[in-house]
């Protein structure tokens, strides 16, 4: 439609079309930070995201993920096979095996809590 948009920017060949090299892009890389900055005072701040709110959605996709609580416990498994071998640690190469370790690290936590 022509008519700019709100919060988006362009540079390079999206900016003036396919013309040009890179150091062609980087007078036009200014300019639009530039303009960013200007527009910045007239800016409203996003709207503070619900932090668990990825974690439902995950959840409810039935897809697997790890948490930082998880990454915490698999480092400290890899850790642990590591100093068997004599290495700082010793990492999963499969998926599956790693959220097996996982899950079964998570349920021994929560079956002596």
């Amino acid at each position: 439609s022509g008519v700019p948009i709100r919060g988006e920017y362009v540079v390079g060949w999206a900016k003036r079309g396919p013309s040009g090299v890179i150091g062609t892009n980087k007078p036009d890389a200014v300019e639009t930070v530039q303009m960013m900055l200007a527009d910045l005072p007239n800016v409203e701040p996003a709207p503070q995201p619900d932090p668990t709110a990825i974690d439902a959605l995950l959840e409810e996709r039935r897809l697997n993920f790890v948490t930082v609580e998880g990454w915490r416990i698999l480092d400290q498994l890899e850790v642990a096979k590591g100093e068997t071998q004599g290495r700082p640690r010793v990492k999963f190469t499969r998926i599956h095996e790693m959220l097996a370790a996982l899950r079964a690290e998570i349920h021994l936590k929560n079956v002596d809590e």
